[in-house]
């Protein structure tokens, strides 16, 4: 029993090991060691008093995405106008000196963006033990602050729920504090373990969705702290292919305040204008994830009628070391597809597989994803490198058609392949031909604005093959969006039904090589 107790010590402190290396990876160069940060305390913010609470707030239903304005409700009286729908919940606590710094952050960057946008929402105060499991009436909670924090069991249980309900979570280092930053990434991993955090890339929408960010521009402070011109230093949380939790390490709210440094108040975080776009982007990003209709597959569960693999087809999805699960459905909506098209008996079941697993070697079929920059380990470079040569296939797609899985899936292969490159396979090729002719396919507008196209476009997918047969085929635009019937509103992906025909195409090849 003894010993049982001190192992289980043992893997309690190797797991909390790991986690701090992780915590202390993503945050390599946001400057919270720098000379800055040490003297941050220095630069303090005073609070202002209590605003009196509004008369009345309606619900955020419906709210629609930006850039469409919420029509404004009809005034009858002078002294209690309605106010536009509630967008943001800003969680106060007792230490009101914390949190109520900049007391009216949020309602001054809506305030701004109905000035300058033409789109209506409003804030409110919601005190931390209120805080919904529910988003239907707050669609985004915003914790700021400059002290360390955490949350009670009973708060980040229903934070997680509320979080997996589709409801979106905002963390923001008031001036840059590096106590608050700390805490809220660590919170973060207690929230969502099984979806780690990751630094943001600048292919994410936070910095496209509505003002296209070019210039990513930095106050002083956060300049001698480190922070890099043009480089963001966000950190968030995806669930599926949405962004639920984002981390400010760079203050945004004394931006959406229009706060200005002076001698009393530096600020380590964006300036001005780039918080305010970044703001506005975020609550383009969110509304429009939340009025996309859920997927038709959320709805559906395919089932194995006949449990045991023998004489069907089966498809694993790869594990490796970065964020590789993003839509969990896709797989199964295809192979029902697949099944009803050909008749081809299936397992819908999933498979997980690492990528240096010996179990790698017992499925045919291995299909891989993910949204950003990873790495393989030499150890699932060398399994995988076998694994094509003994006549696997991989298929890989970049989902949502991420610049940065795209970056890394091309480098990787080319290390796992000797330095053989992905050529792109000729509009006649089997694959766009059977079951389906797919000579043009219907890009998502998100790809069609990065193609300028406005029509239909060739399918493009890379292959290459290794001894006699295809090993990999890969996909650079998103297909598993379309394969769950998502209206993933920033996926540079193909619609629906093209996708589901080029994965159906897919499957067939694989099954008559």
């Amino acid at each position: 029993m003894k010993q049982q107790r001190n192992l289980f010590g043992l893997m309690v402190l190797a797991m909390a090991l790991v986690s701090a290396d992780c915590l202390a990876g993503l945050l390599d160069g946001l400057g919270l060691d720098s000379a800055v940060a040490q003297e941050e305390t220095n630069y303090t913010c005073t609070p202002v008093p209590a605003a009196k609470p509004p008369a009345q707030h309606s619900s955020a239903e419906g709210l629609p995405p930006l850039p469409l304005p919420v029509v404004p409700l009809r005034r009858t009286e002078k002294k209690n106008p309605p106010r536009p729908p509630v967008l943001i919940a800003k969680i106060a606590t007792q230490n009101r000196s914390d949190w109520a710094t900049n007391p009216a952050d949020a309602e001054n960057l809506l305030r701004w963006m109905g000035q300058n946008l033409n789109v209506h929402f409003s804030s409110i105060n919601m005190p931390e033990d209120q805080v919904p499991a529910d988003p239907k009436a707050v669609p985004v909670l915003y914790r700021t602050g400059h002290d360390a924090f955490t949350f009670s069991p009973e708060v980040r249980e229903r934070l997680r729920v509320y979080l997996l309900g589709g409801g979106t979570l905002i963390f923001d280092a008031c001036c840059g504090r590096r106590a608050f930053v700390e805490s809220a990434l660590r919170e973060m991993e207690q929230l969502i373990p099984e979806r780690p955090p990751y630094r943001l890339t600048l292919d994410h929408p936070l910095y496209h969705s509505y003002f296209d960010i070019k210039d990513i521009g930095y106050r002083p402070s956060a300049l001698k702290a480190g922070a890099v011109t043009n480089e963001p230093g966000d950190i968030g949380i995806d669930i599926g292919c949405r962004t639920a939790v984002f981390l400010f390490r760079w203050d945004v709210s004394c931006g959406w305040d229009n706060l200005e440094d002076s001698e009393r108040h530096h600020c380590i975080g964006y300036d001005v204008k780039t918080s305010r776009q970044i703001g506005s982007n975020l609550m383009a990003y969110l509304t429009a994830e939340r009025s996309a209709a859920l997927p038709l597959s959320r709805a559906l569960e395919f089932v194995d009628a006949e449990k045991g693999k023998s004489g069907k087809f089966v498809i694993a999805q790869a594990k490796y070391q970065g964020l590789w699960k993003t839509r969990e459905a896709g797989l199964a909506m295809l192979l029902n597809s697949f099944h009803e098209q050909t008749r081809t008996p299936v397992q819908f079941a999933r498979e997980e597989i690492a990528l240096d697993s010996p179990r790698l070697f017992e499925v045919p079929f291995v299909y891989l994803a993910g949204h950003q920059d990873f790495q393989l380990t030499s150890a699932e470079r060398a399994n995988l490198r076998q694994y094509l040569v003994r006549g696997g296939l991989l298929l890989a797609e970049s989902c949502c058609g991420r610049e940065a899985f795209d970056r890394s899936f091309r480098a990787e292969m080319a290390k796992v392949l000797d330095g053989q490159k992905l050529e792109r396979l000729p509009a006649n090729h089997p694959l766009f031909l059977f079951p389906n002719n797919l000579q043009g396919v219907q890009p998502q507008p998100a790809l069609a604005h990065r193609l300028a196209s406005k029509g239909r476009i060739q399918p493009e997918l890379l292959g290459l093959e290794m001894n006699g047969h295809t090993a990999v085929i890969y996909s650079p635009h998103g297909l598993s969006c379309g394969w769950e019937l998502a209206q993933c509103p920033y996926c540079a992906g193909i619609s629906s039904q093209d996708a589901l025909a080029l994965g159906v195409n897919i499957l067939s090849y694989a099954v008559l090589q």
